[in-house]
Protein backbone atom coordinates (compact mmCIF):
# COMPACT_ATOMS: atom_id res chain seq x y z
CA UNK A 1 0.00 0.00 0.00
CA UNK A 2 1.80 3.48 -1.16
CA UNK A 3 1.06 5.99 1.54
CA UNK A 4 1.02 9.52 1.21
CA UNK A 5 2.90 11.79 3.24
CA UNK A 6 1.62 15.69 3.36
CA UNK A 7 4.14 16.75 1.21
CA UNK A 8 3.07 14.23 -1.51
CA UNK A 9 -0.37 14.84 -1.50
CA UNK A 10 0.24 18.50 -1.82
CA UNK A 11 2.51 17.79 -4.11
CA UNK A 12 0.55 15.97 -6.65
CA UNK A 13 -2.05 18.46 -6.04
CA UNK A 14 0.59 21.81 -6.45
CA UNK A 15 0.87 19.82 -9.80
CA UNK A 16 -2.76 19.26 -10.55
CA UNK A 17 -3.15 23.28 -10.22
CA UNK A 18 -0.05 24.11 -12.29
CA UNK A 19 -0.97 21.79 -15.19
CA UNK A 20 -4.54 23.73 -15.22
CA UNK A 21 -3.16 26.56 -15.41
CA UNK A 22 -0.53 25.94 -18.12
CA UNK A 23 -3.49 24.53 -19.88
CA UNK A 24 -5.85 27.45 -19.66
CA UNK A 25 -3.28 29.83 -20.30
CA UNK A 26 -2.27 27.91 -23.55
CA UNK A 27 -6.56 27.66 -23.94
CA UNK A 28 -6.68 31.03 -23.33
CA UNK A 29 -3.91 32.13 -26.12
CA UNK A 30 -5.31 29.99 -28.67
CA UNK A 31 -8.99 31.17 -28.26
CA UNK A 32 -7.68 35.04 -28.31
CA UNK A 33 -5.76 34.30 -31.58
CA UNK A 34 -8.84 32.68 -32.62
CA UNK A 35 -10.96 35.90 -32.05
CA UNK A 36 -7.81 38.14 -33.77
CA UNK A 37 -7.72 36.04 -36.69
CA UNK A 38 -11.78 36.38 -37.32
CA UNK A 39 -12.00 39.97 -36.03
CA UNK A 40 -8.83 41.12 -38.89
CA UNK A 41 -9.23 38.68 -41.64
CA UNK A 42 -13.18 37.26 -41.22
CA UNK A 43 -12.03 33.88 -41.42
CA UNK A 44 -11.06 31.67 -38.21
CA UNK A 45 -7.11 29.99 -38.14
CA UNK A 46 -6.43 27.12 -40.41
CA UNK A 47 -5.57 23.88 -38.38
CA UNK A 48 -1.79 24.66 -39.61
CA UNK A 49 -1.92 27.74 -38.20
CA UNK A 50 -3.08 26.49 -34.56
CA UNK A 51 -0.72 23.27 -34.82
CA UNK A 52 2.06 26.14 -34.99
CA UNK A 53 0.68 28.94 -32.77
CA UNK A 54 0.69 25.75 -29.96
CA UNK A 55 4.37 24.81 -31.02
CA UNK A 56 5.32 28.32 -30.23
CA UNK A 57 3.57 29.05 -27.23
CA UNK A 58 4.52 25.74 -25.39
CA UNK A 59 8.47 26.28 -27.17
CA UNK A 60 8.53 30.07 -25.38
CA UNK A 61 7.05 28.85 -21.94
CA UNK A 62 8.82 25.68 -21.87
CA UNK A 63 6.03 23.16 -21.55
CA UNK A 64 5.50 19.78 -23.04
CA UNK A 65 2.09 19.03 -24.40
CA UNK A 66 1.50 15.20 -26.03
CA UNK A 67 -0.31 15.51 -29.59
CA UNK A 68 -3.86 14.49 -28.01
CA UNK A 69 -3.85 16.90 -25.41
CA UNK A 70 -2.61 19.94 -28.05
CA UNK A 71 -5.78 18.96 -30.47
CA UNK A 72 -8.27 18.48 -27.92
CA UNK A 73 -7.11 22.20 -26.70
CA UNK A 74 -6.77 23.78 -30.49
CA UNK A 75 -10.56 22.21 -30.47
CA UNK A 76 -11.57 23.59 -27.66
CA UNK A 77 -10.08 26.71 -28.50
CA UNK A 78 -12.15 27.04 -31.61
CA UNK A 79 -15.14 26.21 -30.15
CA UNK A 80 -14.70 28.71 -27.19
CA UNK A 81 -14.00 31.56 -29.57
CA UNK A 82 -16.70 31.26 -31.74
CA UNK A 83 -19.22 30.81 -28.70
CA UNK A 84 -17.92 34.25 -27.22
CA UNK A 85 -17.48 36.13 -30.61
CA UNK A 86 -21.58 34.93 -31.35
CA UNK A 87 -22.46 35.85 -27.87
CA UNK A 88 -20.81 39.08 -28.34
CA UNK A 89 -19.10 38.79 -25.15
CA UNK A 90 -15.76 39.53 -26.26
CA UNK A 91 -15.63 42.03 -29.65
CA UNK A 92 -18.78 44.64 -28.76
CA UNK A 93 -17.42 47.91 -29.71
CA UNK A 94 -14.02 46.77 -30.53
CA UNK A 95 -13.00 47.22 -34.25
CA UNK A 96 -9.65 45.51 -33.42
CA UNK A 97 -8.45 43.19 -30.92
CA UNK A 98 -4.87 44.45 -30.76
CA UNK A 99 -5.81 44.39 -26.75
CA UNK A 100 -5.39 41.13 -26.62
CA UNK A 101 -1.89 40.81 -26.48
CA UNK A 102 0.85 42.65 -25.45
CA UNK A 103 4.42 42.51 -26.77
CA UNK A 104 5.74 39.28 -28.84
CA UNK A 105 2.16 38.05 -27.99
CA UNK A 106 1.73 37.67 -24.63
CA UNK A 107 -1.21 37.34 -23.19
CA UNK A 108 -2.85 40.74 -22.30
CA UNK A 109 -4.11 39.85 -18.55
CA UNK A 110 -4.41 43.58 -18.05
CA UNK A 111 -7.45 43.32 -19.81
CA UNK A 112 -10.68 42.86 -18.52
CA UNK A 113 -11.80 41.08 -21.59
CA UNK A 114 -9.13 38.47 -21.62
CA UNK A 115 -9.97 37.49 -17.96
CA UNK A 116 -13.18 37.02 -19.27
CA UNK A 117 -11.90 34.99 -21.74
CA UNK A 118 -8.96 33.06 -19.06
CA UNK A 119 -12.08 32.51 -17.28
CA UNK A 120 -14.13 30.56 -19.30
CA UNK A 121 -11.16 28.90 -20.59
CA UNK A 122 -10.62 27.36 -16.99
CA UNK A 123 -14.14 26.78 -16.63
CA UNK A 124 -13.94 24.76 -19.50
CA UNK A 125 -11.04 23.19 -18.75
CA UNK A 126 -12.58 22.15 -15.36
CA UNK A 127 -15.71 20.94 -17.15
CA UNK A 128 -13.22 18.55 -18.95
CA UNK A 129 -11.19 17.10 -16.02
CA UNK A 130 -14.70 16.72 -14.11
CA UNK A 131 -16.19 14.86 -16.98
CA UNK A 132 -13.24 12.41 -16.95
CA UNK A 133 -11.50 13.11 -19.83
CA UNK A 134 -8.11 14.94 -18.07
Amino acid sequence: MMMYGRRGRNDMAGRRIHRLETNAELLCFLTLSEIFAFRTTGAWLQSDHLVESTRIWLRRHDHHADWRRRIELSRMATDLAQQLVKAGDIARGQPDASWFFIRDMQINFASPRVIVVYARCVAALSRDISGGAA
